[in-house]
């Protein structure tokens, strides 16, 4: 087998005469977010002529090779899209090597979720606030009233009044006591987290899907539960801890009754990086 790529040719050898695979592939975000960093380790053996990166695009079936570098990172600039990522060592006399670990840039997609307002929650399921888990990038609900999970929390829902007649909003948890109303629900002192919001009123004519940076990404809260809509709406998000993330809410699931929104979460793993196109 022949991998050609930036005009040369790498001949494939046999398994039993291949180098040593390179290690411990990890991504981070460069160029503002828009770019992604590749860096691992070389083989525990041998002498590689350089690397090889290949990438799998959401879109895709197959990897395909995109860049090589004689050095122990690369960054490449995938135009919006997401995917996964590999590196193959080479060498023009042993051939190459077989695959790094992968790692991936694929926003990690939460199910949706019930969300309830600050006055309707109790401490069994009603639930106002939601978290991320930012090793796993699945989110949760959680209860905004008791201190146990507080520094889990990255927004909570509320009308900023009693009752739960809306309209309603997603606001930052550190924001809570700015607020006269909800600061009387919250019996206690936490190290609320810091979450801000865009409201994506575009989102859908965007072809690019490449989230807002952090500076445009500004307000303490965005409003989210009225029942006069059509069309989802869009919202992104940036957590305190760096992280970027979308979130689609149902029109069709405001419900001033039971003082709940439904809506699907989109996190993107890789800190910082503003990518989050999925399927």
């Amino acid at each position: 087998m022949l991998i050609l790529i930036a005009g040369c040719t790498i001949e494939e050898y046999p398994a039993t005469q291949k180098l040593p695979s390179p290690k411990n592939l990890r991504l981070s975000s460069a160029n503002n977010g828009i770019s992604v960093r590749l860096d691992w380790e070389a083989p525990d053996s041998g002498i590689p002529d350089g690397y090889i990166v290949y990438f799998k695009s959401i879109y895709d079936s197959l990897f395909r090779p995109i860049d090589t570098t004689a050095a122990l990172f690369d960054i490449v600039m995938p135009s919006g899209t997401t995917g996964y990522y590999y590196v193959r060592s080479y060498s023009f006399d042993l051939g190459v090597s077989d695959s790094s670990n992968v790692d991936s840039t694929v926003p990690v997609y939460t199910p949706p979720k019930d969300i309830y307002e600050l006055d309707k929650e109790d401490f069994y399921h009603f639930y106002s606030a939601y978290g991320f888990d930012t090793t796993t990038g699945h989110g949760r609900t959680y209860p905004m009233k008791i201190p146990t999970y507080c520094e889990r929390i990255d927004f909570y829902m509320t009308d900023r009044d009693s009752g739960w007649g809306g309209p309603y909003s997603f606001v930052s948890p550190d924001a809570v006591y700015r607020f006269p109303y909800d600061s009387s629900q919250i019996h206690f002192r936490c190290d609320f987290k810091r979450t801000r919001f865009y409201l994506l009123t575009d989102w859908r004519q965007n072809t690019d899907k490449i989230l807002p940076d952090s500076t445009q990404i500004s307000d303490i809260g965005v409003e989210v539960g009225t029942n006069d809509w059509v069309n989802a709406r869009y919202v992104a998000f940036y957590t305190q801890d760096g992280y970027y993330g979308l979130l689609k809410i149902d029109p069709l699931s405001v419900d001033t009754v039971q003082g709940k929104v439904t809506f699907e979460a989109y996190f993107q793993k890789v800190r910082g990086l503003r990518l989050i196109r999925h399927r």
